[in-house]
């Protein structure tokens, strides 16, 4: 054997030698870094939450791999965001073509139809809902209308069953109905005052002519 492949071989030996000091307790080095390079996710959640994101969003110099695996604190997670070797990514920006096309296809008058349906009328909106509704909605005015004072007990009643009997379609006719019932109580209201008034204007004539005639009778009685 040659000097020459004597150095060779003896350089080999002494890098399998040392690289088996390395890999053995009690120093293991090489063992440690390949253990932070295979995970780093201690690194990765505190730069995300230093950057307040995701950690799909962190993105890690795989050059300075060694160096970032060694680091456990914030502070130097802080450093390496600082130095460029953790790096946070940019949003994804999504298009508004498809947004600006379909405004102005709106503009148009498009996508103005029905579109789908499922299930029967009665089953999308059942008409018994619709009439709970419809009810507590009338109630509701009604029993507020007389706590305010703005229908007696007698009124209050007989709208309640008029409600009852699908006379009102909606709010706006029962509140119609209430204005046209309260002007014509205010107009019956006159009418019989006036009524009253003549009625006793004819009972104070009737009298009135009776006592004259009781007199006129006295006198003729007394002549006789």
């Amino acid at each position: 054997m040659t000097p020459e492949e004597t150095a060779i071989w003896f350089g080999i030996l002494t890098l399998v030698v040392v690289e088996v000091g390395l890999i053995t307790p009690p120093v293991g080095l090489n063992v440690f870094i390949i253990n932070k390079m295979a995970g780093i996710n201690l690194q990765r959640r505190l730069a995300a939450s230093i950057t307040k994101c995701g950690r799909r969003k962190i993105w890690i110099d795989p050059n300075e791999i060694n160096e970032i695996a060694l680091t456990d604190s914030r502070a130097n997670v802080r450093k390496l965001l600082k130095e460029g070797c953790i790096i946070k990514k940019n949003p994804k920006n999504y298009s508004k073509n498809s947004i600006r096309q379909r405004k102005e296809s709106d503009k148009k008058g498009r996508h103005g139809g029905i579109g789908k349906r499922k299930g029967t009328k009665n089953a999308r909106s059942p008409s018994k809902k619709m009439w709970v509704t419809r009810q507590r909605v009338l109630r509701n005015y009604l029993k507020k209308s007389r706590s305010n004072l703005k229908i007696d007990n007698h009124l209050y009643r007989e709208l309640y069953l008029k409600c009852k009997g699908n006379e009102f379609k909606n709010k706006r006719t029962l509140v119609e109905y209430i204005h046209k019932a309260k002007t014509e109580n205010s107009r019956k209201s006159i009418l019989y005052e006036k009524f009253e008034k003549k009625r006793k204007k004819k009972i104070f004539n009737k009298e009135k002519k009776i006592q004259s005639f009781n007199k006129k009778m006295i006198q003729i009685c007394a002549t006789i």
